[in-house]
């Protein structure tokens, strides 16, 4: 994410990011969100390969973060990093 927007790192060059911020999926269980969300993830036993993880957990933060009620169609808009598996 940056700037609590959430972006796609393969496609964003880092000199567009410079002097932002910028959250990893690293540092995504700072966040009270994100730590729920990881939790979430790991109690329901949601990761299959692990490959579109981590932008999954990203994607379903930053709308959490934005949008804490969610309506069905706003998380299938917004869950767009779908898992190939």
């Amino acid at each position: 994410m940056v700037d609590g927007v959430l972006m796609r790192s393969c496609v964003t060059p880092v000199e567009g990011v410079a002097g932002r911020k910028i959250t990893t999926i690293e540092a995504i269980e700072e966040d009270d969100v994100g730590k729920r969300v990881v939790a979430a993830w790991v109690k329901h036993q949601v990761p299959q390969c692990g490959y579109c993880q981590s932008g999954q957990v990203m994607a379903a933060t930053a709308l959490l973060k934005q949008t804490p009620h969610p309506s069905d169609e706003q998380v299938a808009a917004a869950m767009i990093n779908l898992c190939r598996c």
